[in-house]
């Protein structure tokens, strides 16, 4: 997808008066990479899961052999999380930011936008390695926001260098 199809995508949900100003793709290996530690908790979890239905089939019950199916499932879904997360960047994930809010846009299996505006940001952080790439920024937004009980993190991960992020932080009036 281009930069231009990626602004095509955020176009149908600007207000009167909103203009995008950056588009990007989060980078899929980030991505895989911050699902690591999940991947890890799934090992054990699938291993138990086989363990569990190898013994269950050696009893003979039929009944009992069915219970392993479905933690067989959820093992190797939490597995698969980091090869999921990378797809989903490559493929369906979009940040965007405009001159009034920022964006998540979802294009699969369901389109699903999540905008934030600069009340819902308490708190901006910035991380950037040596080579330029990082994360642009991380917001904190408060209770309310999107309806969830904790603070709501947000990372935008993309391939930004650090004076492109200071002014795309700059345009969005955070710094």
């Amino acid at each position: 997808m281009t930069h231009e199809d990626s602004f095509a995508i955020v176009t149908p949900q600007l207000r009167r008066g909103e203009k995008g100003v950056w588009t990007e793709r989060p980078q899929p290996l980030a991505r895989a990479k911050s699902k690591i530690l999940v991947f890890l908790f799934g090992i054990p979890f699938f291993g138990f899961a086989v363990f569990w239905t190898h013994t269950a089939a050696q009893s003979g019950d039929a009944l009992l052999r069915l219970f392993g199916i479905p933690y067989l499932l959820v093992g190797a879904g939490i597995m698969l999380s980091p090869v999921w997360s990378w797809v989903e960047a490559k493929n369906w994930l979009i940040y965007a930011i405009t001159n009034q809010r920022l964006f998540i846009i979802r294009t699969f299996p369901r389109r699903r936008v999540v905008s934030f505006k600069p009340a819902d940001i308490t708190r901006v952080e910035r991380t950037t390695k040596a080579d330029g790439s990082g994360t642009p920024f991380s917001l904190k937004t408060p209770d309310g926001a999107n309806r969830v009980a904790t603070p709501y993190r947000v990372a935008f991960t993309a391939s930004v260098k650090p004076s492109a992020s200071k002014r795309l932080l700059w345009i969005y009036g955070t710094l």
